[in-house]
């Protein structure tokens, strides 16, 4: 079994108890403080994280600069957590990272400390890689909340919160405001901080951290110049992510002193996000979309793309059992009104009951519903009925997607055998 299956994909997501931003200060301290002279860009937020983050890296590319990546979670390999220049970290430097981690983090078990979980092992593997491959800079994207989040020990020279919604209720508040300001708790004093504008709850909640950290609070999108702008981009919600980037851009570049290498937009179009609103055959859309605002964006554009080209929606789905599944399939039923729903269970053991999510959407009025034990078979099926007057939407889960874009994988690599 090779290093990237045994350290660190077989640790618990969540560990018994969970370290501290300051013990996770102490453990990359111990390590040799990698993350020290990185130059990074830390973003927070419920959607449009790794969107922002992906056209930042593209844009940095363009300017010539080398980029370090951190983001969560990966659809098929979880190399694709960890980037260099947008590409997978390769397996040598994973596998020595990972190795390193590991010997410290029984040194500092051994001292009476908690050794890593997941998601921070990944973030120390993270900073180690990036300072061994001498990134210019580096696109840090938190994995939950801010405030108590690991990737809350960095010193970053920018931050960019997101759009901010309701998500994780059982950990960062049962409010919208509630959650800003855990988002907001990665503001740090004298740090310039560019922020989603679109809701004015959030937007108090961001500016009253930022004042109290002595931080200059940025606006960061402006919705009656986004479709001028970004109008290339399918999905609304995917160009207000593309001016909140671009705003940041400018103020990174205002900071560092370079020039773009080519203009935003052109950064934009050139950026490759897998589970996006992606197109992976004619008339066939991924979208990662899985909480109530993500699902509510996503079935926005589905909208747009089935009028524009004068064809029904079918929709292939599933979710984890974390989510407000009433509310995301109320969205689902309502705003994209499929023909025909095909439900698909995870291989995941955070996978939501099908069973229940069947009731769920039979109580909207749904009633062309088909239950399948696994998510190829589900897909084999929509393809095989899809007529040509008809749209197929793979969306409600990033591991849905994940799960698609593999099976993909492996059909391709079977046709090249």
């Amino acid at each position: 079994m090779s290093e990237e299956k045994r350290f660190p994909e077989t640790l618990p997501m969540w560990g018994e108890k969970k370290n501290s931003v300051q013990d996770v200060r102490r453990f990359l301290d111990a390590l040799g403080a990698p993350d020290r002279d990185l130059n990074i860009i830390h973003v927070a937020g419920t959607n449009g994280k790794g969107s922002v983050c992906a056209y930042l890296t593209q844009a940095l590319m363009d300017a010539g600069k080398k980029t370090g990546t951190f983001l969560s979670p990966h659809l098929v390999s979880i190399r694709e957590r960890i980037r260099i220049n947008n590409v997978p970290v390769d397996e040598a430097l994973f596998s020595e990272a990972a190795e390193r981690v590991r010997e410290q983090g029984e040194r500092w078990t051994r001292e009476g400390g908690v050794f890593p979980a997941y998601f921070e092992y990944l973030y120390y593997m993270a900073m180690l890689i990036f300072k061994e491959t001498a990134v210019d800079y580096v696109l840090l994207e938190t994995g939950l909340g801010g405030r108590l989040d690991a990737t809350n020990s960095c010193r970053p020279i920018l931050t960019v919160i997101t759009s901010i919604s309701m998500d994780h209720m059982q950990y960062l508040g049962n409010t919208v405001e509630k959650i800003a300001a855990e988002k907001a708790g990665i503001i740090k004093d004298k740090v310039p901080v560019v922020y989603d504008n679109n809701d004015s709850r959030t937007e108090a909640v961001i500016l009253k951290a930022a004042e109290a950290r002595g931080a200059k609070a940025i606006r960061g999108t402006e919705l009656s110049k986004i479709p001028e702008q970004y109008g290339f981009l399918p999905a609304p919600y995917m160009r207000r992510n593309a001016q909140l980037a671009e705003r940041a851009f400018q103020i990174l570049l205002e900071r560092e002193g370079f020039s773009a290498g080519t203009p935003f937009g052109e950064s934009v179009r050139r950026t490759h996000w897998e589970g996006r609103m992606q197109e992976i055959l004619p008339d066939v859309f991924l979208d990662g979309g899985h909480n109530e605002d993500g699902v509510r964006a996503m079935t926005e554009a589905a909208e747009i793309l089935c009028r524009d080209r004068k064809k029904r929606a079918l929709l292939l789905t599933s979710a984890v059992n974390d989510k407000d599944l009433k509310q995301v399939i109320r969205h689902f039923s309502v705003g994209l009104a499929p023909k025909k729903v095909f439900l698909a269970k995870l291989n995941s053991g955070r996978a939501a009951d099908t069973a229940q999510m069947e009731a769920l959407y039979r109580s909207q009025g749904i009633e062309n519903l088909e239950r399948f034990e696994t998510v190829d078979l589900a897909l084999k099926e929509a393809l095989r009925e899809k007529q040509d007057n008809e749209i197929l939407f793979v969306a409600g889960s990033l591991y849905l997607v994940g799960e698609v874009l593999a099976a993909q994988r492996e059909n391709r690599e079977g046709q090249d055998d």
